[in-house]
């Protein structure tokens, strides 16, 4: 089938909808994705990029736009995110970003699920203790959105495998918990010469950065690599949920905005948030 076919037949799929601002769309459900990928031998990808060139809203981005055009979601369905560390931080970015629509998502995690895990990893439920966190990821992303195509690795992050890892990525989200590790993650992405989104938590705090290739970055925060304390503040502080969702959501604004071609807020920048008092501060690194 030509393409030209494979869009006639998406045009046709399409139905008449209403926005909850009275304005109307053409939208694709995904019962009929399903079927278009199936009788044209396209990915649901292909099937959603091609709807969204020509008029169609997938049903399940609606809720995206008028924040994002759909030239915005296209961008997003051909972005490749490495999300390394799939606890707390990891787990909500892995949740936000494959309901948002990123079309790629490689996830990275050596651990397993453990009791411990429970107050505030997303991922995590009785059901999956003791189960690898990048298998529970890559099957929660299946159940969200299966268009999302993933790549998951059972390993911790080192210096062996970092630029494995990182191929074909165009953004890596830092979600880590060892300051060591960090500093491997951004000069494998110097290497790479892709964007790094970090964020860090402990206790009630968070804070949050955007380092390209080019800039400084972490060594401005926690000076240098081979000085800086291998863990951060949360091995005694603790972590909790609302912190670790907090500073995901921010890590994920962050990509959505690297990811359509959008200067991000947080390059050179450090922002700082204490939930327990709502203090926030913007630092100009």
């Amino acid at each position: 089938m030509t393409e030209k076919q494979v869009v006639q037949c998406i045009v046709r799929a399409g139905t008449k909808q209403i926005r909850p601002d009275g304005t109307t769309y053409q939208s694709l459900s995904y019962r009929d994705e399903l079927r278009l990928a199936e009788e044209t031998g396209c990915s649901l990808r292909e099937v959603q990029i091609l709807a969204l060139q020509n008029g169609l809203i997938p049903e399940a981005y609606i809720r995206n736009q008028k924040s994002l055009s759909s030239q915005d979601q296209i961008r997003l369905l051909q972005t490749h995110v490495a999300i390394i560390g799939l606890g707390g931080l990891g787990g909500t970015v892995t949740e936000i970003l494959s309901r948002i629509g990123i079309g790629t998502l490689t996830l990275v995690d050596g651990d397993s699920f453990e009791d411990s895990n429970l107050n505030r990893q997303l991922l995590s439920s009785v059901d999956t203790l003791g189960r690898a966190k990048a298998e529970v990821a890559g099957e929660r992303v299946l159940s969200v959105n299966p268009v999302v195509e993933t790549c998951t690795v059972r390993q911790f992050l080192s210096d062996k495998n970092a630029q494995i890892i990182l191929k074909d990525a165009n953004i890596a989200v830092d979600c880590l918990d060892s300051i060591t590790s960090r500093f491997i993650l951004e000069q494998a992405c110097r290497t790479r010469k892709i964007p790094m989104v970090s964020a860090a938590i402990g206790g009630t705090s968070g804070q949050a950065t955007v380092v390209y290739p080019e800039d400084k970055g972490l060594s401005q925060i926690y000076g240098d690599p081979g000085s800086a304390s291998a863990k951060g503040v949360e091995r005694m502080l603790g972590t909790l949920p609302f912190a670790a969702i907090t500073m995901a959501a921010i890590e994920c604004a962050e990509v959505v905005t690297i990811a359509i071609g959008n200067p991000p807020p947080l390059r050179n920048r450090l922002f700082i948030t204490d939930l327990a008092d709502h203090s926030t501060e913007l630092i100009d690194l």
